[in-house]
């Protein structure tokens, strides 16, 4: 009886694991895909879970409270301007990295190099990078 328990539990395990790394992927492959642009709601949560904390904690007045949410928009704004420009600099940086290692190869491996990472970006639901353009002339993600 208690083996049956025991598979009964590792079962369990099991399809939560599995279940918890799939719906992490689905997540990733979701806000990949959306890109930075579609991240600026994270930024209104902090904004208003911080303000929320430093009114109570601080007992701001309605004018304190004006100047510290001006504040950190402010920031979440700066903050969103070095995201995007983080994103864009990390994408060509990969795809010149992919680059370089596709010209070090032999001529007979660099097809199937091609193919390997268009189907990592595939998976994601990225459009994978052209192995003729330079790095720098892309525009997708």
């Amino acid at each position: 009886m208690w083996i049956a328990a025991a598979a009964v539990f590792l079962l369990g395990v099991a399809a939560g694991g599995v279940g918890a790394v799939w719906l992490g992927a689905r997540a990733l492959r979701t806000r990949l895909q959306a890109g930075p642009e579609a991240w600026p709601a994270q930024s209104e949560r902090i904004i208003g879970r911080i303000q929320a904390d430093l009114t109570r904690a601080l007992a701001l007045t309605p004018e304190e409270t004006a100047r510290v949410e001006a504040i950190l928009r402010e920031s979440a704004g700066n903050r969103r301007a070095i995201r995007m420009r983080a994103f864009a600099q990390t994408r060509m940086e990969l795809r010149a990295a992919i680059r370089k290692i596709a010209a070090g190869l032999p001529p007979e491996k660099r097809d199937e190099f091609h193919r390997v990472f268009a189907r990592r970006y595939e998976r994601l639901g990225l459009q994978p990078p052209s192995p003729t353009l330079p790095a720098a002339d892309e525009t997708t993600p």
